[in-house]
């Protein structure tokens, strides 16, 4: 099963890699249609899947269950707008969500798909969360943020010639200088939830009760500030928690 699972996984790719950059594909995600564009990226596995309407179901599940009618919804780690588009759907007219994408080249697809499909409830930034700058360059080759991550972990996060500065800083003074305050935030970014959780363990969670949900991701912790630091956190200020497939849903008591 695995091998018939891989051939035809490749199968796929090759298929798609007849679309030219740029290509608008409609996409089907249950009862719900939009448009996806993902201009120069490499049409792989984790898009194919975007396009086929089957990217993270559990996350999806989770998403239309808690992204009610008229609600606020902050989400992070937005890459090419496929939440975003399910979430604007989710929350309809009278929503508001915020969509963040740290990534310059994400960002740059994220804003052409939320043209694309005239998601006027939704108010998008290129921001990227963290407690260790208020600024970071991204290189012009880079097309995702690993490299960046390690630069901050080394402390090399500085200016060169020809890259991207995109401001950065603390979710809880972001939310702030926009004035939103989320009724559910979503989070897929790379380990960085654990600054949003130490910035919100400062009194935001006290004073404000989103329901969170986030994408674990252990590999990029690093000790004391690992999951267990995370529910310390979720503990103190009165939410518990469950977890769906590779996910933490957190709520308010």
């Amino acid at each position: 099963m695995a091998l018939h699972h891989y051939i035809v996984e490749k199968h796929k790719i090759y298929q798609y890699s007849k679309f030219k950059p740029d290509h608008i594909f409609d996409v089907q995600v249950d009862d719900m249609s939009f448009k996806l564009t993902f201009m120069d990226y490499g049409l792989g596995r984790n898009i194919i899947q975007r396009i086929e309407g089957r990217r993270e179901p559990e996350t999806i599940a989770m998403v239309r269950a808690l992204a009610r009618k008229g609600s606020n919804v902050l989400t992070l780690g937005c890459c090419y707008g496929y939440f975003t588009n399910i979430i604007s759907k989710c929350v309809g007219e009278n929503g508001r969500v915020v969509s963040i994408e740290g990534t310059p080249s994400f960002y740059r697809v994220l804003r052409k798909n939320i043209e694309l499909n005239q998601l006027r409830n939704v108010h998008d930034y290129n921001f990227f969360i963290t407690s260790k700058a208020d600024q970071v360059y991204f290189y012009p080759e880079e097309t995702h943020p690993y490299d960046l991550i390690k630069r901050l972990e080394d402390q090399s996060n500085v200016p060169r010639e020809n890259n991207t500065a995109v401001p950065a800083g603390k979710l809880s003074s972001f939310l702030e200088n926009i004035q939103f305050s989320p009724d559910c935030i979503f989070m897929d970014i790379e380990g960085f939830e654990a600054d949003v959780f130490e910035d919100f363990s400062a009194g935001y969670l006290k004073n404000h009760r989103p329901t969170i949900v986030f994408e674990i991701h252990n590999m990029y912790y690093k000790p004391p500030r690992d999951l267990n630091f995370i529910l310390n956190i979720l503990r103190q200020n009165n939410y518990y928690h469950r977890r769906v497939a590779g996910n933490l849903v957190c709520f308010p008591e």
